[in-house]
This record gives structure tokens, C-alpha cells and sequence, in this order.
């Protein structure tokens, strides 16, 4: 996890970043310390079609049957001029509820997209389990491949392209896990983790992989 305000890399389970000062409390002040009600697509500006939606909806139900334990939650806003982007979708990830969730896939479980249609650009939050299975150079990519048409205003193929190079990025670094994972070879190596904590990533996509294949 980085700093939503100096993208400065934060230890886990550390909640101010060392470098900036930043802390979940700035945004409380901020943003407010209310929980905000949404769907898994909620769109405030009223921009998307309904034909819009349902093609999202469609998009969404195909993600979720690949990978039943995440969810992707879209919310489109037009943010005060000024507004921090990343910082507003740090706050949004802690304080969103989505109606769909169950004790099976709480907040931990999300794929948050926050679009901005006042500065005509997007960001994206994992949970703190789904971001176990995407880098952040994962993360960069999909929103680079995606700003072209957030730019547009063409949000919808945006979205939907975002959501099937989403899978296309779990289904690779699931191949790589099993390529690990063979009888007698070494872990793979991985920028900003030691072994110690890419088994203990390692074990954990190994149980997501067992309740996949069920």
C-alpha cells in the first residue's frame, strides 16, 4: 500500500506514512467520518445510460463468476476543483459500503474504481486482501490502458476493457503462482518483498486457488 499522498510505500498495518505525515484522520476531517451507501455502480453524476449500466452489470457478473471471492465497485463523482483524487479514494475505501457484501466478500474483497468527470480522470483501491494478488504496477497499467477513453467521456468500453484486463492480469499471475509453486523450484524473485513474505503471499493464492477450482 503507498501513501495516497506522497505515494511513499507504507509498511502493513501502519497507518501514517512516515515521510508526509499523512494519516486516515486528515481525510475524516476532510471527507467526514459517515459511511457512504452505494451499489456496485453508482454514479452520481447521472452520466451513464441505463443500456450503460446494464452492459457494466453484464461485465461484472462475467468477472465474478472467474473470481467469486472479489468484487469490483464502481462510483463515478464530479469532485470539487482541487479535490486529490487518491486521497478521496483512500477515504472512499474505508468508508464505502456496497450492498452486496456478505460475511463472504467484505471491504477486504473490493476492486474500487473512483472516476472523476471534473478533472476527467480515474484511480483505483484494492482491499487490503484483493491488493495481495495485483502489484502496483498492475495497478498503473490498467488505469494507463484505461485513461484514454476516461478522457473520451467513452467510460463505458472504458470500464469494460478495465474489468477483462482486470481477469487477464489475475488469470497471468495466477500461471505464475503455479510456476512457483512446481516440486523443487526456487521463489520466483519480487521487488519489495523478502521469502518470508512471499510465502506467506504464496500460501494465501494457494487457497484462493482451491476455492476457485471448486
Amino acid at each position: 500500500m503507498y501513501c495516497p499522498s506522497c505515494d511513499h510505500r507504507l509498511e502493513p498495518g501502519i497507518d501514517r506514512c512516515d515521510l508526509c505525515g499523512f494519516h486516515m484522520g486528515i481525510l475524516q476531517a476532510r471527507f467526514g467520518r459517515d459511511e457512504v451507501a452505494m451499489e456496485q455502480i453508482t454514479d452520481t453524476t447521472h452520466f451513464l445510460r441505463t443500456s450503460d449500466k446494464d452492459r457494466l452489470l453484464d461485465a461484472i457478473d462475467d468477472f465474478e463468476r472467474q473470481f467469486p471471492q472479489f468484487y469490483p465497485a464502481f462510483y463515478l463523482a464530479e469532485l470539487p476543483e482541487g479535490t486529490k483524487l487518491t486521497e478521496f479514494a483512500a477515504w472512499m475505501l474505508n468508508h464505502a459500503r456496497v450492498s452486496v457484501l456478505d460475511e463472504l466478500r467484505n471491504s477486504e474483497n473490493v476492486f474500487l474504481f473512483i472516476i472523476d468527470l471534473t478533472s476527467q480522470s480515474m484511480t483505483m483501491n484494492a482491499g487490503y486482501r484483493a491488493e495481495q494478488y495485483v502489484s502496483e504496477n498492475d495497478l498503473r497499467e490498467l488505469l494507463h490502458d484505461t485513461s484514454p477513453y476516461i478522457a473520451a467521456g467513452d467510460l463505458c468500453e472504458g470500464l469494460e476493457k478495465l474489468l477483462d484486463d482486470l481477469r487477464r492480469v489475475l488469470r497471468r499471475n495466477h500461471r505464475l503462482l503455479l510456476k512457483n509453486l512446481k516440486p523443487g523450484r526456487a521463489l520466483a524473485s519480487a521487488p519489495l518483498e523478502d521469502t518470508k513474505a512471499r510465502s506467506g503471499r504464496l500460501k494465501s493464492w494457494w487457497q484462493a486457488i482451491k476455492r476457485w477450482r471448486r
